[in-house]
């Protein structure tokens, strides 16, 4: 059995978080188990970009000091190790860490902030399709990695927990290449396991006290959940969390698939610590969650799903030309036009929305395909 833990927490209160944390590592058998003194532990958080904690769509800063302290007092070294959207440099590490709260948690603490930029190449022989990568030195390196993960939803997996926030193993710009290789949503699904697979982190918890709704990971609204969430077992942090937002595992790629390639059984899930019933929201809102109805042919489905997919649109209004969205775009289907615009060549466009996702104005949204709209309509009317 893969045993998941469900805690509260009113707030960020640093107090509340440590107290709510100890009392899932005592359910969980203890972290002085696991962490034993002189043990180099990366803590990777999910840093999508350089944004506020406020924003929700990172790993709050309160919880990763918690972790901190927590490893430290068991004896561990601690690095927090993270691979944001765009370039792997240390100009925007320092960025990222300085907006997201990580800097203040090191000073505060003590940890050690990566700005080791190397990559180690590891085979991965049990994966699908990715049988061999390059992920971030300092993960292959450490004797503990300890997955931080935020709960949001996500526009392309529709959801972003504990298994895709190991996608920021890979370096920088290197994800991009996922995105093309992979733009069948089920295929970088599969790769998203593939990369888990290699990076195997010990510890996972989920921070949803504040969790993101709507347009994530990037540009969604914030949502009070007051919820962490932790195991051993990553597929179980997940699978605990959809239940708590009401999402049915089937209905995201990673968990679907991972159930098929029989690294996920529902049935071998315990979930233990507050009853989920009681942390429910009335309502959670999940775009990507625009399925025809069950009854629909699955061959028709697909067809729909991949012939008429939302496609990013830029709203000029918003933009400030930063080109950030050029910078991460896998296809290289943006640029800029004549009179200074950003503009999108849908003939290049995969819909993988890392555009959408790391848009530092959220100026950019998701335009639904008429047909598709149509087809929509009918069914909910």
């Amino acid at each position: 059995m893969s045993k998941v833990i469900v805690n509260t927490s009113e707030n960020y209160r640093i107090d509340r978080v440590v107290n709510c944390l100890e009392e899932m590592f005592d359910q969980m058998g203890g972290l002085d188990k696991i962490i034993k003194p002189g043990m180099r532990v990366a803590i990777k958080p999910n840093l999508l970009a350089a944004k506020n904690p406020d924003d929700a769509a990172t790993t709050h800063p309160s919880v990763v000091k918690a972790v901190v302290s927590m490893v430290q007092k068991a004896g561990g070294i601690v690095t927090i190790v993270e691979s944001p959207g765009g370039p792997y440099n240390t100009a925007l590490l320092k960025k990222v860490y300085s907006v997201t709260g990580m800097e203040a948690v090191a000073d505060e603490t003590g940890a050690e902030l990566n700005y080791d930029l190397r990559v180690e190449k590891i085979e991965n022989p049990d994966a699908k399709y990715v049988k061999s990568l390059k992920i971030l030195k300092p993960l292959k390196d450490a004797d503990i990695i300890i997955n931080l993960a935020k709960l949001k939803t996500h526009r392309m997996m529709v959801y972003s927990g504990a298994v895709k926030n190991m996608f920021g193993s890979i370096a920088g710009l290197e994800k991009a290449d996922f995105h093309l290789r992979f733009s069948d949503y089920d295929k970088f699904a599969d790769a998203l396991l593939d990369i888990f697979m290699a990076s195997k982190p010990q510890i996972n918890i989920i921070d949803g006290i504040i969790a993101m709704e709507g347009e994530g990971p990037g540009s969604g609204v914030p949502k009070y959940l007051g919820v962490l969430i932790a195991s051993l077992d990553a597929f179980a942090c997940d699978y605990a969390a959809l239940k708590i937002i009401g999402v049915n595992y089937k209905d995201v790629p990673v968990l679907r698939l991972a159930e098929e390639r029989r690294m996920f059984d529902k049935d071998q899930v315990e979930i233990a610590g507050v009853d989920i019933e009681l942390v429910k929201p009335d309502e959670f809102d999940v775009p990507a969650l625009e399925h025809m109805s069950q009854s629909t042919p699955l061959r028709l489905l697909r067809y729909i799903s991949n012939k008429f997919r939302p496609r990013p649109e830029i709203l000029h209004d918003k933009c400030i030309t930063c080109g950030k969205c050029k910078q991460v775009c896998p296809p290289q289907a943006i640029s800029v036009s004549e009179d200074k615009k950003m503009v999108i060549d849908y003939s290049k466009c995969i819909s993988c929305f890392c555009c959408h996702e790391f848009c530092p104005e959220n100026s950019i949204k998701i335009k639904k395909n008429t047909i598709r709209r149509i087809l929509e309509y009918r069914r909910l009317s």
